[in-house]
C-alpha cells in the first residue's frame, strides 16, 4: 500500500469526475448516492468505477432524499420505509442487492455500509450485526470487503472503545480494507483540539499495523497530518460537507441555507482564506503570496476576473484539488520520520507567513486563521 488520495463525491460530482478523469487529481473516487442517482454512477466510465469505491450511504436508513432514494436497496426503499423492528426480515435482499449492484458495476471493492450510532451503546456492535454485518456478511461469502464505519470524536477519544472497535473490525476474515469517518462537532472550519488529533493518530497507527487497508472519509487539510500515521488513504471534497463528516446532509435540504463567500485553498497557509482576503494578501504582502500561492489555471484565471467567484463555481475546488494532489505527491515517497519532519517544515513556513501576513495589516476572518496549525505542531512533536 501506499499514501493514496481520494475524491470524496458531493454535490457537483461532475467536477470530481472531470478532475480525476481530466486532470489526473486523485487515485479514483468515493462515489455518493446521496449526490449522484444510481443512472449517473452507471454511466461512469468502467476505468473509473474500477479504481473507486461506492459508499451505500446506509447512516441514516430513514432518510429521504431523492437521489438516495434511487436505489432500490436503500433502506428507506424497502417495505414502504425504513422501520427499525422489521428491518431484520429485509436485511438480506438488501445485502444480496447491494453487494450484486456493486459487482455489476465494477468498483474497486465492496463497501459494506452500517449505520451512524452516535452513543456508545453497549448493544452497539451486536446493533451493526443485526442492521447489515451479517447479512453482508452472508452473501458475500470469501470476497474481499470494505467495512464504513462512522464514528463520533468520544468514541475516538475513549481508548477502551477504540480498542473494542479495533476487535470488531478485525473480527471478520474477509474485511481487509475499512472506509473511517468521524463527526467531530466544533464551530470552526479545520479542527483546533490536538488532543483529539493525537487520538485519531494513535487510532489510525493501530489499524494500519494489523494490516487493514485504512480510507479516512471526509477529511479537510488533517488528512495530510494524518499521513504521519502510515499509508493510508485520504480523502479531498470540493463543498465543506465534504471535508467534514454530518449526518445532517441526510437530513437537511442544502438549497435552504445562504451560500458562504467564496475561499481559496493557500497551500503554503495549510488553509482555506475567503477570496477577497487572498486578493489583500496578493496585493499588500506579494513575497508572502508568493510563498504560500500554489498556481493553478483555474485559481490564476479566477483571480484575473473582474468578479469575484462564488462558492458554487468550480474553479477553486479543481485549483484545491490539484495542490493536494501536489502534497500527497511529495509526501507518497517519504518514509513516516520523513513525513513528520517535512509536515513540520510545513507548519513553521506557514506560520511565519501568517505573522508576516498580520505585519502587512491583512485581517483575516477566523477560519482562515492559524489556529490550527499551533496544534497540527503539537501532535507532530509528540509523534
Amino acid at each position: 500500500m501506499a499514501l493514496g488520495l481520494l475524491h470524496q463525491v458531493g454535490h457537483n460530482s461532475n467536477w470530481n469526475v472531470e478532475s480525476f478523469q481530466t486532470d489526473g487529481c486523485g487515485d479514483g473516487l468515493i462515489l455518493s448516492p446521496l449526490h449522484q442517482a444510481q443512472a449517473t454512477v452507471e454511466k461512469l466510465p468502467p476505468a473509473t468505477r474500477s479504481v473507486s469505491i461506492f459508499d451505500p450511504q446506509f447512516y441514516l436508513p430513514s432518510s429521504r432524499k431523492p437521489k438516495l432514494l434511487t436505489y432500490p436497496f436503500f433502506p428507506e426503499q424497502v417495505d414502504g420505509g425504513f422501520q427499525t423492528a422489521t428491518f431484520v426480515a429485509h436485511a438480506s435482499e438488501v445485502a444480496k442487492a447491494c453487494i450484486d449492484f456493486q459487482i455489476d458495476q465494477g468498483f474497486r471493492k465492496v463497501v459494506v455500509p452500517t449505520r451512524y450510532i452516535n452513543q456508545m451503546y453497549p448493544s452497539y456492535f451486536d446493533q451493526q450485526r443485526m442492521f447489515t454485518i451479517d447479512a453482508f456478511m452472508e452473501h458475500a461469502g470469501n470476497r474481499p470487503l470494505c467495512l464504513s464505519v462512522a464514528l463520533t470524536a468520544p468514541m475516538i477519544q475513549d481508548a477502551d472503545w477504540r480498542r473494542r472497535v479495533l476487535n470488531w473490525i478485525t473480527s471478520f476474515p474477509n474485511v481487509d480494507e475499512v472506509y473511517v469517518m468521524y463527526e467531530h462537532e466544533r464551530n470552526t472550519k479545520q479542527i483546533q483540539d490536538a488532543q483529539f488529533l493525537t487520538d485519531c493518530m494513535a487510532f489510525f497507527s493501530d489499524i494500519l499495523n494489523t494490516g487493514l487497508g485504512l480510507v479516512l472519509g471526509y477529511t479537510n487539510t488533517e488528512g495530510l497530518l494524518y499521513s504521519a500515521a502510515g499509508d493510508l488513504t485520504i480523502t479531498m471534497g470540493a463543498f465543506e460537507n465534504t471535508r467534514i463528516f454530518s449526518v445532517d446532509k441526510f437530513l437537511e435540504s442544502e438549497g435552504e441555507r445562504r451560500g458562504p463567500k467564496a475561499r481559496i485553498y493557500l497551500a503554503g497557509l495549510l488553509n482555506w482564506v475567503q477570496f477577497e482576503d487572498a486578493k489583500r494578501i496578493r496585493d499588500r504582502a506579494p513575497r508572502v503570496w508568493q510563498q504560500v500561492y500554489r498556481a493553478t489555471p483555474w485559481a490564476d484565471e479566477a483571480l484575473a476576473r473582474l468578479v469575484e467567484p462564488t462558492f458554487n463555481q468550480s474553479p477553486l475546488y479543481k485549483h484545491y484539488f490539484r495542490n493536494m494532489q501536489d502534497h500527497v505527491d511529495e509526501l507518497r515517497s517519504l518514509s513516516l520520520a520523513e513525513r513528520r519532519a517535512l509536515l513540520i517544515r510545513k507548519v513553521d513556513a506557514a506560520l511565519a507567513a501568517y505573522r508576516e501576513i498580520e505585519h502587512a495589516g491583512v485581517p483575516l476572518e477566523k477560519h482562515g486563521q492559524a489556529g490550527h496549525l499551533q496544534q497540527w505542531r503539537r501532535v507532530l512533536n509528540g509523534a
